[in-house]
């Protein structure tokens, strides 16, 4: 079975150094977070490898034009808010960028960031494998791995310490749980608070997956993974909403699923992505007369 840095190496030949070397050592870390099995090391991967651009990113860039700094941090679009005539001050500016949308520019955000000081914005901005970000991410990251993340940002990146905060992190998510149901979905909102760049991450966790798999496997994931009681009750909400071919409920979010999916979001006018989400469960329970309690 090829090992995960081999993985890494043939998928993204341009990885940094000191990434390759951290999942070179990294079998013992693997092994202790459980992260043994094909499913899990392709969906862990799949995130590392977005989030860190290939593993070709260590921190986080904030040198974003005025054009970028609107339509990811303006009006309507992030708490920051950056107003056009704001944005034309901030452009090129990393340091400053970093303090109007993470630090104390941006209370909501610093509030939720735990970034109290000034400059807290830019020190603590995405960081390593997962992108750690702010100063409360780095002190309770640090704490659980017996390391001061807070004091040393720079540790979160070194090789012998890269894997540690992401493996604690996908751990406090519970994300072996969701990959072993193939659910990319959850995992995905989980790390991002959303569903930000998920096209891309699927990307690499397809081109993963072939390599990473037992050769007795399928080569379509969704048909190895654990059962899963959410997407069952997704198929039958769609089959009793008259989907068409009609979906076999077997707990899978297979092709089909995705497609029917797909279908009933442009039904609902809403982003036809095939993405099952909350929006879309909202959806499904109005027009099936569905109320939480």
């Amino acid at each position: 079975m090829t090992t995960p840095v081999e993985a890494v190496k043939c998928i993204a030949p341009k990885s940094l150094d000191d990434y390759l070397e951290a999942i070179r050592q990294g079998d013992k870390l693997f092994k202790q977070y459980e992260i043994t099995t094909p499913l899990r090391q392709a969906h862990f991967l799949a995130q590392a490898l977005h989030e860190t651009g290939g593993f070709r990113i260590l921190r986080e860039s904030m040198s974003y034009s005025a054009a970028r700094l609107v339509e990811i941090f303006g009006v309507n679009r992030h708490s920051a808010a950056v107003t056009v005539a704001e944005a034309a001050g901030l452009a090129g500016d990393q340091e400053a960028i970093a303090e109007r949308v993470y630090g104390l520019g941006n209370p909501r955000k610093a509030s939720e960031l735990g970034n109290i000081e000034p400059g807290d914005g830019f020190l603590f901005r995405g960081n390593g494998v997962l992108q750690t970000t702010g100063r409360g991410n780095h002190r309770c990251l640090g704490i659980a791995c017996g390391l001061d993340f807070e004091g040393s940002p720079e540790l979160v990146t070194s090789p012998e310490h890269a894997l540690k905060p992401a493996l604690q992190e996908w751990s406090e998510g519970n994300l072996n749980s969701f990959a072993d149901k193939n659910d990319i979905r959850t995992i995905t909102r989980r790390i991002n608070g959303g569903f930000n760049g998920i096209a891309e991450r699927e990307a690499w966790f397809n081109k993963l997956w072939p390599i990473l798999k037992k050769s007795s496997q399928s080569p379509d994931a969704w048909r190895v993974s654990e059962e899963d009681a959410g997407v069952a009750w997704l198929q039958t909400a769609l089959n009793d909403l008259g989907c068409a071919p009609k979906l076999v409920v077997d707990g899978r979010y297979g092709m089909a699923t995705r497609q029917a999916v797909g279908a009933f979001q442009a039904a609902a006018g809403i982003v036809a992505d095939g993405v099952y989400g909350p929006v879309t469960e909202a959806a499904l329970k109005l027009k099936l007369g569905v109320v939480d309690s």
